[in-house]
């Protein structure tokens, strides 16, 4: 078995392997996948931790052989924080986004796969204790993020994408899409019983789970959709203010601490 690792901040993760395929997510630097097929320009591969599926550019990651990847994985986990980092080597420095997840050993550099590294920025330090009080304001630094179809950072995240991230901040592993998450967690039965934080999920006209939201309380919700945006939800579901009408129709509504 062959594994990879991205040594880019942020590359497409594509349903197919051509440029013009449709981008089902993003790989953030550093992260670790399986390797499942090599091919002339495109490489398919599972991430380890969502198990997504997808095609990744040959160039934008390296191979790891199991040592190297056991090794790695035995310096301490760190996450960039909000205000994001660089990875540095002399005049070489790397941008990384908020939320990429480093394995970094003393001094705060990063050593794998022939890269040699040192990090300077800011490092996420909520715990699941912050969640109740900490989720809601860091949703919300989000706000008019632009909508990006398989997007995963502050440039550009989908509402599932946005729902990932947050919650991995306080150390909480969510799968990729909405339908996913909607499978696990705990059901709110009633709107009053909303709490901060919780998830809502919304469905399509053929009853499919397309879309998710972070409840910033009772009747509140912070998503992603055209940008990232706050908007009322009731029992039928997400009203749009500036359309005058409901965008999104309520399926369900899930808790995860």
């Amino acid at each position: 078995m062959k594994y990879g690792i991205c040594t880019l901040a942020l590359v497409p993760l594509r349903a197919e392997q051509a440029h013009r395929s449709e981008m089902v997510s993003q790989v953030l630097f550093a992260e670790l996948f399986e390797i499942l097929e090599i091919q002339a320009d495109w490489t398919a591969i599972r991430l380890l931790e969502t198990g997504y599926l997808g095609w990744i550019q040959n160039g934008q990651f390296r191979e790891l052989d199991p040592v190297e990847m056991e090794e790695y994985l035995d310096a301490d986990l760190s996450q960039v924080g909000r205000e994001g980092g660089l990875l540095l080597n002399g005049t070489e420095q790397l941008h990384l986004c908020h939320g990429t997840k480093l394995y970094l050993g003393e001094a705060d550099r990063f050593r794998v796969a022939q890269l040699d590294m040192t990090y300077r920025g800011s490092v996420n330090s909520f715990s699941k204790a912050d969640f109740e009080t900490k989720v809601a304001e860091l949703a919300m630094s989000y706000k008019d993020t632009p909508y990006l179809w398989g997007g995963r950072s502050q440039w550009g995240i989908d509402c599932s994408g946005f729902s990932q991230l947050i919650y991995s901040c306080f150390g909480i592993s969510l799968p990729r899409d909405a339908y996913q998450q909607a499978e696990i967690g705990t059901t709110v039965d009633f709107i009053s019983e909303i709490k901060v934080g919780d998830l809502a999920y919304f469905d399509n006209a053929d009853g499919r789970i397309t879309h998710v939201g972070i409840m910033l309380d009772r009747d509140t919700i912070i998503h992603a959709s055209a940008k990232v945006r706050i908007d009322r939800m009731d029992n039928e579901g997400i009203f749009n203010q500036e359309l005058n009408r409901y965008s999104h129709k309520l399926r369900i509504i899930k808790r995860y601490m």
